[in-house]
């Protein structure tokens, strides 16, 4: 018996021509998060296959859970496509699931394979049967819908899925650069963006004395917690007092006429100290911020 986590994409199979891209992205992605552990990514343009030790099941799991791009997983188990295997192995799963009725799904890709779905659903049915008490099959509305996948080479056993976040996989759109403040608006804001497949920046206009330290903190806590998402995010901080004694002027209409050079702290998921680093403007390939009075 073998244990691998199935990954199914959702939205992105809308997407035809472009779906090896955002496929591939999603395995990007998903190995970027996974590359401290032992875990290995196979794929097809339908669904993504994780195998991993079971000792790192919690974090490879974890992982899932913060990628955009996945509408659902499952827990998989795989034997040999034989009926005395496929009873084996159901019988060894179906204790380690709490239910009280259940629906069994046969799909028999590999035709050779004897007898029909709709014949091997209830015959694998009595054999769940027979193996757990206080039980009672239910097609309208089980607790628990049994999957039972037959293929050429080998079959899959899994249970429920469990939600993915959706959305798109982050890359699959152009870069944005978002307006960080210490409110709820904006982070939900990159968190939507990020959603719909766009890697965010942050800039964060900091006024000192007029914004303080602990704001500047909670910026970056915000950052923090994007960034389990995105693996990083980079914070642009704006030392914007002059600007403001000088222009008085509003910080959107501000953007581009801010300092040419700025600090910029990089922050990471895996929660190392922030690193400030010199950048320059004209490297930034965000989405451009127009002031309100330029036409384009």
């Amino acid at each position: 018996m073998e244990k691998m986590i199935l990954i199914k994409y959702g939205e992105l199979t809308t997407k035809k021509g472009n779906r090896n891209f955002f496929v591939k992205t999603l395995k990007n992605n998903l190995e970027t998060k996974l590359k401290n552990y032992n875990a290995t990514i196979t794929m097809d343009l339908a669904r993504m296959y994780i195998t991993y030790d079971d000792e790192e099941e919690e974090q490879v799991i974890n992982a899932i859970k913060r990628t955009f791009g996945i509408h659902s997983y499952h827990m998989i188990y795989t034997c040999e496509s034989t009926k005395e295997e496929i009873t084996k192995l159901l019988t060894e799963t179906v204790e380690k699931v709490e239910f009280k009725t259940f629906k069994v799904k046969v799909k028999r890709s590999d035709k050779s394979f004897k007898g029909t779905s709709e014949e091997l659903a209830p015959y694998f049915g009595g054999i769940v049967l027979k193996n757990k008490n206080n039980i009672k099959v239910d097609v309208h509305n089980p607790e628990v819908i049994i999957n039972i996948e037959i293929l050429k080479e080998k079959t899959l056993i899994y249970y429920n899925a469990f939600k993915g976040l959706g959305g798109y996989p982050i890359g699959t759109q152009p870069k944005g650069l978002l307006m960080l403040s210490g409110g709820i608006d904006s982070p939900v804001a990159g968190y939507l963006a990020m959603k719909r497949g766009i890697k965010v920046d942050a800039v964060y206009f900091e006024a000192i004395p007029h914004t303080s330290l602990e704001a500047r903190e909670k910026v970056l806590t915000l950052a923090k917690k994007l960034a389990k998402y995105q693996n990083e995010v980079k914070v642009h901080i704006v030392p914007f007092t002059k600007i403001q004694w000088r222009c008085r002027c509003s910080t959107l209409r501000s953007a581009p006429a801010a300092s040419w050079w700025a600090p910029i702290i990089s922050v990471r998921s895996t929660g190392t100290a922030p690193t400030l680093t010199p950048w320059c403007w004209t490297n930034c390939r965000s989405t451009p911020i127009r002031s309100p009075d330029k036409r384009s």
